[in-house]
């Protein structure tokens, strides 16, 4: 099991790395798969996944892509001009727990303790309790270092009938405020369903 949650936290950097990768491609673009029903109102768009039983809604000018290196789902921010080389990105896992269920606590010190293992010069700024769609969740906001670039990622995870939801905002250091509230607003609307 822990392989497993390491695989996880390992997915998220990965996702940081191939994102920047193609924020650095001019004319980079991800293709939508359809696979999940979209609503769009009032600048957002909601998605939904029958089958992993989630559903979401984020900003209609970002790009979304289902099944990409092990998510659900990835919601790419746009490019904010000819010299950005990263898409600050929200994204999804949905990780079944049920050949070795944990507790949220259980969960959580383990992703605490990949951080330092796994992120050159990491620093855990915090890790609180919160709540996801009414279940008991966890919330941890870090920075480190990837290759020459440092990045500042949101994760926030809830375990509910032995699956494991983890949401995951990853940015530059220097532009992660100018995401936050509209990542906040997304992960808000976040439903297991």
């Amino acid at each position: 099991m822990k392989k497993a949650i390491i695989f996880t936290f390992l997915l998220a950097l990965s996702i940081a790395t191939m994102i920047f990768i193609s924020g650095c491609s001019q004319g980079a673009s991800i293709k939508d798969n359809v696979s999940g029903q979209l609503t769009e109102t009032a600048g957002l768009t909601s998605y939904e996944n029958k089958a992993y039983g989630i559903k979401i809604n984020y900003p209609s000018d970002w790009a979304r892509n289902e099944g990409s290196m092990g998510t659900v789902a990835m919601f790419l921010s746009p490019l904010e001009s000819s010299s950005d080389t990263f898409r600050e990105n929200v994204n999804i896992i949905v990780q079944d727990l049920s050949a070795q269920p944990m507790t949220l606590k259980e969960y959580t010190d383990l992703s605490l303790a990949q951080i330092g293992e796994f992120v050159t010069d990491s620093n855990v700024i915090s890790s609180t309790a919160t709540v996801i769609d009414g279940n008991p969740a966890n919330s941890i906001i870090y920075t480190g270092r990837q290759g020459q670039y440092i990045f500042k990622w949101m994760q926030a995870w809830a375990i509910k009938d032995n699956k494991a939801y983890v949401l995951t905002y990853t940015a530059n250091e220097d532009t992660y405020n100018a995401f936050l509230s509209m990542v906040q607003e997304m992960l808000g609307s976040f439903e297991i369903i």
